[in-house]
């Protein structure tokens, strides 16, 4: 069970990062290109990749509270 829950906070960690960069790209482009509602989007991309990347963290590390002797295995 806690090697499921660890590589599912894993992805989610991973997909919160790809995230941020979208945002950033999108930030970006709406500087760039003066459009407001997507540099919008971008601001509000990256703010909820943060969040998806620390709820990853998060599971990761109750995975390992769950299963302190994983390393040892």
């Amino acid at each position: 069970m806690t090697d499921k829950l660890r590589d599912e906070s894993a992805e989610q960690e991973l997909k919160g990062i790809g995230q941020q960069v979208k945002g950033k790209v999108q930030e970006g482009a709406g500087k760039l290109t003066g459009n407001d509602d997507l540099e919008a989007e971008g601001h509000l991309n990256q703010a909820g990749g943060k969040v998806r990347e620390k709820l990853g963290e998060t599971g990761r590390n109750v995975a390992d509270a769950l299963d302190p002797d994983r390393d040892r295995k």
